[in-house]
């Protein structure tokens, strides 16, 4: 046993000094190698290996998602630029114009469910690399459209898909390095959207006037596989040593129990609970559930391995991360599978999972229908299709309505520079003020108040003077980089951490229908009137009331009577909660609930 274990040391080593030093907590004791480890050992040694490292090549991963939102969010974002070629060029109405933008960021979010499936089963650096390619080559074609719908599919489709792909491993990556810092971590990457905004908008003015839209294009399409360098050093975490770990869980299964075993009458963990007890501990996204674990799987980190990774907040939020971080992270990690169905000489199981079962699995993973039970969680999904219907309207229309208001092409592009200024300090002032202890039980009515001043500002916004243009411009990208950074956080608050994933899968699925149909309507409004006073009004007006339906939403979740128990508060869950003496009479109805439920049983 123990020359076996030498041998396949020296097969690993070239692997291991690469990335990382193998974890020798991991190793039987020297002198021991057919020890068994206990539950505890297991989980603990186990623990080890998914601690975010909270540094080190993290800050080149935050360097790397800085620029990844730079790139992705800079050319989105200043689209009204590009906008205003087109519609000179193709001589098309603003609503039928306005369709390429709004397919194109639908795509990118719908692009979701895709993009977790290949990232767990390949890695965030593939992926982003994959999806660079893939949006340069919608930018490269684009210019040879004959027509608007060509732009459709080229710019719209296939460029959204690129960019989704490269969108979500920018994401999620810093969650992955990152727990304790991870509030400053995601804010510092997420900031790239706004700077973004603010170089490209001029950027893509200069390029238009000096080379026509069509040679923008091109230029922008080089830019865009820059990310193909950014995400080439999104490497994974290093790799760690599982397999003495496995092959003693295995051989307690095959001796039937664990060794140091207890006193008294208290039964023997089988090896069978040991080995689910283990897949607790085995970092996996839920995409994977009906994946068979091998060696190899155990011997990494799959990246979506946590319900928490599309949290922005600071995980001192959440109370049982600061009661007990080692039940936080056990409590957060979607199962892989048990551990009684890896493949071995002795049991048939099935292949692991194929690519299209995952893409399958990470749906049901991010769009769990079972929380529209939740009466609060429709309203905030109401809440967020008026908002969206409005949200992009500004980004694409802004800059022609500053021509139309007598300003230069270059001074009509700064607007949206403006905003991404706006956005950035709105970004980093609201996710400040939504840690602030005295702000955090209220910050709810932070996020809808500011939903409320970004509608009102756009509703009445249409002022032909430079200066209110400047600053409608100023206000609207400060409160609705609030809108951005708090909705993970309003989601934990109204839900809790665990259920994360799958609801935020969910509004993601509400923006991208919602995003893609609000500005046409804008655009279809001005065709018909030929004015952007109605368009901006309506616009304002759906996200004004996107945000007075949130002062509602605790009233609506009290009025459900929906059971909030101590494992919600300790998720996180504070929209709606009662008394801490409800709370407890209310988990002593579930004790007494589930023993009579027992009882009935037998």
């Amino acid at each position: 046993m123990a020359s076996r274990q030498q041998d396949i040391s020296d097969a690993r080593a070239p692997t291991e000094s690469l990335l990382a030093p193998v974890d020798n907590s991991l190793r039987p004791p020297t002198g021991a190698p057919n020890q068994l480890l206990t539950e505890q050992d297991v989980e603990e040694r186990l623990a080890k290996t998914i601690e975010p490292p909270d540094g080190g090549w993290g800050w080149v991963i935050v360097f790397c998602s800085f620029g990844l939102h730079v790139i992705l969010d800079g050319i989105t974002y200043s689209f009204g630029v590009i906008f205003v070629a087109l519609l000179e060029d193709f001589q098309g109405g603003k609503g039928d114009t306005a369709w390429i933008l709004s397919i194109f960021v639908g795509v990118t979010l719908g692009t979701g469910p895709l993009a977790s499936a290949l990232v767990n089963r390949y890695s965030c650096r593939t992926v982003s690399i994959v999806g660079a390619v893939i949006g340069a080559v919608g930018f490269i074609i684009s210019p040879y459209a004959p027509a608007m719908w060509y732009l459709y599919i080229s710019f719209g489709v296939i460029g959204g898909i690129g960019f989704g792909l490269v969108y979500l491993p920018a994401i999620v990556i810093v969650s992955y390095y990152f727990e304790k810092r991870r509030a400053l971590a995601t804010g510092l990457a997420c900031c790239g959207s706004g700077f973004g905004t603010f170089i490209f908008a001029p950027l893509s003015a200069y390029f238009i006037e000096e080379f026509g839209w069509k040679q923008t294009c091109f230029l922008l399409a080089g830019i865009i596989l820059q990310c193909c360098v950014l995400g080439a050093l999104l490497r994974p975490l290093p790799l760690v040593d599982n397999t003495e770990t496995l092959e003693a869980v295995n051989q307690t299964q095959q001796n039937g129990k664990l060794s140091g075993e207890t006193q008294g009458d208290k039964p023997k963990p089988s090896g069978s609970h040991v080995r689910s007890k283990v897949s607790l501990n085995i970092a996996s996204i839920s995409s994977l559930n009906n994946q068979h674990v091998t060696g190899h799987q155990l011997k990494q980190h799959i990246p979506l391995h946590r319900k928490d990774v599309f949290y922005s907040g600071s995980l001192h939020n959440i109370p049982l991360y600061t009661q007990n971080k080692a039940d936080y992270i056990t409590s957060n990690m979607s199962l892989v599978h048990s551990l009684h169905q890896v493949k071995t000489p002795q049991t048939n199981t099935k292949q692991p999972a194929t690519c299209f079962e995952q893409l399958t699995d990470s749906f049901k993973s991010l769009i769990d229908f079972s929380l529209l039970a939740d009466w609060g969680f429709l309203l905030f999904l109401l809440s967020n299709i008026f908002t969206n219907l409005g949200f992009n309207a500004p980004f694409i229309f802004l800059p022609d309505r500053g021509i139309e208001y007598g300003l230069e092409p270059k001074a009509a592009a700064f607007l949206l520079s403006i905003i991404g200024i706006g956005n950035t300090i709105g970004r980093i002032m609201f996710g400040y003020l939504a840690d602030n202890k005295y702000i955090r039980p209220y910050r709810l009515y932070l996020y809808s108040t500011g939903l409320v001043i970004t509608g009102l500002c756009t509703a009445v916004s249409s002022f032909p003077s430079h200066q209110m243009q400047i600053a409608y411009a100023a206000l609207f990208g400060f409160f609705i980089g609030g809108y951005v950074s708090l909705t993970a956080i309003i989601l934990v608050d109204l839900l809790g951490v665990d259920k994360l994933t799958s609801s935020f899968g969910l509004t993601l699925l509400v923006q991208g229908v919602f995003v893609l149909i609000g500005p046409p309507i804008a655009g279809w409004l001005y065709d018909a009137t030929a004015s952007y006073t109605w368009s901006f009004a309506s616009i304002g007006g759906s996200i004004a009331i996107s945000g007075f339906m949130l002062y509602f939403l605790p009233l609506l979740s009290r009025l459900q009577h929906k059971r909030i128990t101590k494992h919600d508060t300790d998720m996180g869950v504070r929209i709606g909660v009662h008394s801490k003496q409800e709370i407890e009479d209310e988990e002593v109805n579930l004790k007494d609930s589930s023993a009579k439920e027992s009882d009935n049983k037998s």
